[in-house]
This record gives C-alpha cells, structure tokens and sequence, in this order.
C-alpha cells in the first residue's frame, strides 16, 4: 500500500492517463539495463519514475519520454510489472497539451535507432 506524503496533481495525472502505478516501482533498475534506446536519453526509465514518485516536475523537461520507442522491453523486465512506455507516453501528452513540444530532430544524437525516429514523429504530429 504506497501513502505518499503528498502526491502532486501532476503525479495524479500521469497515473491517470497511464493507469499506472508510478509508486509501484521500487527502483530495480531492470528496466534501464534492458532499454535499447538509453544512448539517446538523458534521464533512464529507472530515473523518470523516481523523479516522478518524488514528485519532481523537471521529468517533464526530459528528452528521454521522446526518445521512448514504446519497444515494452522495460515492462517485460519489471518484476512489478509497471509499463513504463505508458508512462513516458503521459508525460508526452502532458507535455504537448501545454503546446510545447519535446524532442527537435537536430538534437538527436547520431546512431538512434530508425524505429526511435519513426516513432518520435509520429509523437510529435498533431
């Protein structure tokens, strides 16, 4: 049962629009060893759920839910069972419904992946 101090409305709106638990999450770190896209990232999966269950904002200036791939390799891990490309994909949607965007092509470190591309414009197009 997680009773956090203080759960910030953003924290709730993640976990709504995911349906996941972000406080599920006991910071294993199986998620990130086994993500194939962490070169591009500059927080890891593992970091993105602890700055959310701390209740820190700054996860939303992350590059790293715009370079998810949803590839569910870090859900396939989870012993808990947190599928965390969901929650990346609610930070992108809470992100875009501020009108900002995330992830600026010309920023992309050389040797992403083709799919991470793909599926970051399609992330990006309204």
């Amino acid at each position: 049962m997680r009773i956090p101090p203080r759960e910030p409305d953003f924290v709730r709106r993640v976990e709504e629009l995911s349906g996941e638990d972000v406080f599920a999450c006991y910071q294993c770190g199986k998620c990130s060893a086994g993500c194939p896209f962490t070169s591009g990232m500059d927080l890891l999966p593992a970091a993105v759920l602890r700055l959310l269950q701390l209740g820190d904002e700054r996860v939303l200036e992350s590059r790293s839910p715009w370079v998810c791939a949803s590839c569910l390799a870090c859900e396939v891990r989870c012993p808990k069972g947190v599928d965390i490309a969901k929650v990346m994909e609610a930070l992108r949607l809470l992100v875009l419904r501020k009108g900002e965007t995330g992830l600026r092509l010309k920023e992309v470190p050389p040797g992403v992946p083709q799919i991470a591309l793909v599926g970051a414009t399609r992330k990006l197009t309204p």
